[in-house]
């Protein structure tokens, strides 16, 4: 044993630092490790700038911010809702989109993982003899480098889909404010149905007065009478219908906008928009479709890491490669007691006199001591030798899953340009039917009617001639309501297969995603 003050202690100090090497190598892996931190604030501003971008909504879900509160929605509910204020709370309420954002959550803490070097491994063995004496001590610190040519991949794979998430979640929202607008005006086309049973059943209500005062006059008969009175009650079914649809539109908005609350009074202010605006043509369309799209942006990212992974699993041939230090101490023996007796006898028979035994000096002791091995020490190296699997299943697969994202994106072109194709057709001839309700349909019915009132209050008309022209005239107005509905839901529909509003299309392809969300592809 080594004692403080002997020479040969700071020589072993300075020849055997494996301790301080192994305490320093795991304080710098810690204090490297303790860096990293997962903070996807930024990747939560970049989503809420591209559904700025492409909904034309202030406002999105912060899941850093609180969340909104029962007395906030009730203030925003009370004086009525507006279109724009259904899709603000959609983008900030609904539920479906919140799961998205934590996708995004998730999407940078495999980035983060990705760039972390694997932990070491710390391996300590004793061994005791059996007949006493020193044990046997072994220990080694070995670290995986295979991560210092595979993290450069690791973490272009993994930056690759945390762009994907987010363009991914961004075509949610998108696609949720569309479908928010499309709910809104399926609901405000229900409430307008209702208002025109009402007037409906005011009307014939007039009607069948006006019959019961003829008939006391002796211009009408009993028939008359009933035909008149049964238009009142077919028109107060009419208006019964017409709430329930009415209600059940709401609600299905209030499920678009994660409300649980009963919305049937909640007025809807905003009127279905009538516009004559042109659409823009198929090939116009096509091209805004490919320029605005995110999930055509999203599907590009999924193939960029998906070609990343086949270089990441060519590297993964040696998936194992540690090295590190190693440090054993050997056995020893115990030195065995000394027979002073019997080595006093055995010197006096070898003298042939009484003789003392010679006794070994501290010296001596010493010297052969230091002749005997105390550490062993050195570098450790495992390897994986890839002499069975060299990776060659993993790299095809992921060989051909690229190609099959890749074919999937060429499938989703081939989709995008016949879907614009036929929401563009759709768009227009629902304007133009709309157009043709408000322009010649309903002023015709409208005006048919005045004059069959007026000549059925002058008796020169039969009352089969005024119920026909009441029922033109509700039909009439029942198809313009239909049809604005029509035309705002194809417009819509276009508006989703662009990917952007129509009002913001017009925009170069250098204002796209690319520059308003930095640091995508």
């Amino acid at each position: 044993m080594l004692k403080t003050g002997d020479p040969r202690c700071s020589e072993s100090r300075r020849a055997h630092p494996p301790a301080r090497l192994v305490v320093a190598t795991l304080m710098g892996l810690a204090g490297a490790s303790s860096c990293a931190h997962v903070d996807p604030a930024a990747d939560f501003a970049r989503t809420r700038q591209l559904i700025r971008s492409r909904t034309g909504a202030e406002t999105a879900y912060d899941p850093d911010a609180p969340v909104l509160t029962h007395e906030e929605i009730d203030a925003l509910l009370v004086d009525g809702l507006t279109l724009e204020e259904a899709v603000r709370l959609a983008l900030l309420n609904n539920r479906g989109l919140q799961a998205e954002f934590m996708r995004i959550g998730v999407a940078k803490a495999d980035l983060v993982q990705a760039g972390l070097l694997s932990n070491p491994t710390l391996a300590f063995s004793a061994q005791f003899p059996e007949g006493g004496g020193r044990s046997n001590v072994q220990a080694s610190l070995a670290q995986n480098i295979a991560d210092l040519w595979q993290i450069p991949l690791r973490r272009k794979v993994a930056d690759a889909a945390l762009n994907e998430t987010i363009l991914e979640a961004a075509h949610v929202a998108s696609t949720l404010a569309q479908q928010t607008r499309i709910d809104y005006y399926r609901a405000k086309a229900a409430e307008g149905q209702h208002d025109v049973a009402e007037k409906n059943r005011e009307l014939v209500s007039r009607s069948h007065a006006a019959v019961q005062s003829q008939r006391e006059a002796g211009l009408a008969n009993l028939l008359d009478e009933n035909l008149a009175h049964g238009q009142v009650l077919t028109a107060e079914l009419g208006v019964r219908q017409a709430r329930l649809e009415a209600a059940n539109a709401k609600r299905e908005l209030a499920r678009r906008l994660s409300l649980s609350r009963d919305v049937e009074a909640v007025r809807l202010v905003d009127a279905l928009a009538d516009s004559d605006e042109p659409a823009p043509t198929a090939e116009e369309a096509i091209e805004i479709a490919r320029t605005h799209r995110l999930d055509v942006q999203a599907i590009e990212q999924a193939t960029e890491s998906l070609l990343a992974g086949i270089a990441l699993e060519k590297r993964r041939i040696l998936p194992d490669v540690s090295i590190g230090p190693f440090l054993e101490r050997p056995d020893r023996r115990a030195t065995p007691g000394r027979d002073v007796a019997a080595d006093f006898v055995r010197s006096s028979l070898t003298s042939g006199a009484l003789t003392v035994p010679g006794i070994q000096s501290r010296s001596e002791r010493q010297r052969q001591r230091s002749r005997e091995i105390d550490f062993l020490m050195g570098p450790a190296l495992t390897l994986t030798l890839p002499i069975f699997d060299q990776n060659q299943a993993q790299i095809a697969r992921a060989r051909y899953e690229y190609l099959r994202e890749f074919r999937e994106y060429e499938a989703l072109l081939i989709d995008i340009a016949q879907n614009v194709r036929l929401a563009v057709d759709a768009a227009i001839t629902a304007q133009s039917t709309a157009a043709y309700y408000r322009d010649q349909l309903v002023p015709q019915a409208l005006q048919s009617l005045e004059f069959a009132m007026a000549s059925y209050a002058a008796g020169q008309t039969n009352l089969l001639t005024l119920l026909e022209a009441q029922r033109s005239a509700l039909e009439a107005q029942r198809g313009r309501t239909k049809t604005l509905l029509e035309a705002n839901v194809a417009r819509s529909r276009l508006e989703l297969e662009l990917g952007t509003r129509l009002d913001g299309a017009a925009r170069s392809s250098a204002e796209s995603n690319h520059q308003s969300c930095p640091g995508l592809p």
